[in-house]
């Protein structure tokens, strides 16, 4: 219960949208963490995190904690915070972390090899068709495919990857309740139930501002260990992933086009500067040393021997996704005490982890 309520704590600070990266900073200096914030929440803060933030806190403390926990839940939305198993341990390491995420789907400590595709929204038919199937190849081979769930060249990757069934994770610039561009509420319906994840580190119900893109990009960036950029015209929002990609130390890939297209003058640039030239998905699993099939690998299906029936069967039901108690139970045909009697036989034995909110998966 306590820890639930320092989740909440960190979901109550994250929904102010005036709050800063800095002034959370300094929040956390002053007070130590969130939940010590919200129990000593005060007049005092208003030098630390300015009027607009301060109110914006106040109203929803005032709200309470119950509330906004049932407000995550209307909207079948999950926290993760740094250090737990939902929380991709790569974003730990980049400049300026996450305070927590919003998630919907399924969000692991470990993604595995991961690319972000990411280029121009007004995307040429060119560039359209190869971020589709570059994409493609990347999700058969196992590889996550990341992008922004934009218009244009951030779409063509999503869909690309789910064709290659495989993951793919949308990083937003919005809420999580609030999908932008509308028009691709279907995509993000369809990246969840696929297995891949929509995340935003912005309160549920935010709008999507345009300062807002610049400060999502470099989560596109720290999900992956490499960047390719498909078409980008002179000023596009997108060369800040590209930059955001260098500084985290993350390889820059490019798309060569025709040398008259507008949207082939950025990548041209950064291919004459050194980033890696991509015709195909292959020149990815090369350059970064993934030749191992990852797909076939996860995919190897190995049954523990010593397993009862009903150990079996939750095994089995749990092959595909990760599961809540009941659709476990109801998958596979199990009453309450039972399963609950095997759950904790099989975590203690390593076969399968809780993760929050009574979800289980099979052991990575």
């Amino acid at each position: 219960m306590a820890e639930e309520r320092h989740r909440l704590c960190r979901a109550w600070l994250a929904s102010s949208q005036s709050l800063g990266y800095k002034a959370r900073g300094r929040l956390y200096e002053a007070y130590g963490d969130a939940q010590t914030a919200f129990d000593r929440f005060s007049p005092d803060m208003l030098a630390l995190i300015g009027d607009k933030a301060y109110q914006e806190l106040k109203k929803m403390r005032e709200l309470g904690l119950n509330k906004l926990a049932l407000a995550l839940e209307r909207i079948n939305t999950r926290l993760a915070l740094p250090g737990e198993e939902t929380f991709p341990r790569v974003l730990s390491d980049i400049i300026d972390p996450p305070d927590l995420l919003f998630y919907r789907g399924t969000l692991t400590r470990d993604l595995g090899p991961a690319i972000a595709l990411v280029g121009s929204r007004r995307e040429t038919r060119y560039g359209r068709e190869q971020a589709r199937k570059i994409a493609r190849g990347l999700a058969e081979a196992g590889v996550t495919v990341v992008s922004g769930l934009a218009r244009g060249i951030d779409t063509a990757a999503h869909e690309g990857a789910l064709e290659g069934q495989g993951r793919t994770v949308a990083v937003l610039g919005s809420g999580i309740n609030t999908i932008y561009p509308p028009e691709n509420q279907g995509l993000a319906e369809r990246i969840i139930a696929s297995g891949g994840a929509v995340i935003s580190e912005f309160a549920p119900g935010a709008m999507p501002m345009a300062y807002h893109f610049p400060f999502r990009n470099r989560l596109v960036s720290g999900l992956c260990q490499g960047v390719m950029l498909v078409e980008a015209r002179e000023k596009s929002g997108t060369l800040i992933t590209v930059g955001h990609a260098l500084a985290q130390g993350r390889e820059v890939f490019a798309l060569p086009g025709q040398v008259d297209m507008p949207g082939s003058r950025v990548p041209h640039q950064l291919l004459r500067e050194g980033a890696r030239l991509v015709t195909s998905c292959q020149d990815i699993l090369e350059d970064m040393g993934w030749n191992a099939p990852f797909r076939q690998a996860q995919q190897l299906d190995f049954i523990p021997p010593d397993l009862t029936n009903e150990q079996r069967r939750i095994y089995d039901a749990l092959c595909d996704e990760p599961l809540g108690f009941e659709a476990l139970a109801e998958k596979a045909s199990l009453a309450t005490p039972e399963l609950s009697a095997q759950i904790t036989l099989m975590e203690l034995s390593g076969l399968i982890q809780a993760l929050p909110g009574r979800v289980f998966r099979r052991a990575q």
